[in-house]
């Protein structure tokens, strides 16, 4: 695996800076096609370098984005399901167990808890 730093890079441009992760549509197999690997040489990119599954690194960085935008002033007019959407989850099941999961409380108690 002599390339991983490059994959590495490049997993980095198109899943985190382009937020890629917000795309419910875009997977593991996405990726492995984008970057002309197998699937399973992503998983152990994935693990090696960022120590998370693809499923837990965009679930994480979702929770992160929906938390910002729930105590975002700019984002009170929008319900709590529109920032799940807005974040990537196609409905707000998996917004509500990922938020538990990866913030230890669920979306509306996170933004009553840290309103102005």
């Amino acid at each position: 695996m002599s390339n991983d730093i490059s994959y590495k890079e490049i997993i980095e441009d198109v899943l985190i800076k382009r937020k890629l992760y917000r795309n419910p549509d875009f997977s593991a197999g996405k990726l492995a096609e984008m970057l002309g690997v197998p699937n399973y040489k992503v998983s152990r990119i994935l693990q090696s370098e960022f120590g998370a599954s693809y499923a837990d690194l965009v679930l994480s960085r979702r929770v992160e984005d929906a938390k910002k935008a729930l105590v975002d002033g700019r984002y009170s007019p929008y319900t709590v399901d529109d920032i799940g959407v807005m974040v990537g989850f196609k409905n707000r099941q998996s917004f509500y167990d990922a938020f538990r999961k990866y913030a230890g409380t669920t979306p509306d108690a996170f933004r009553k808890g840290n309103s102005l």
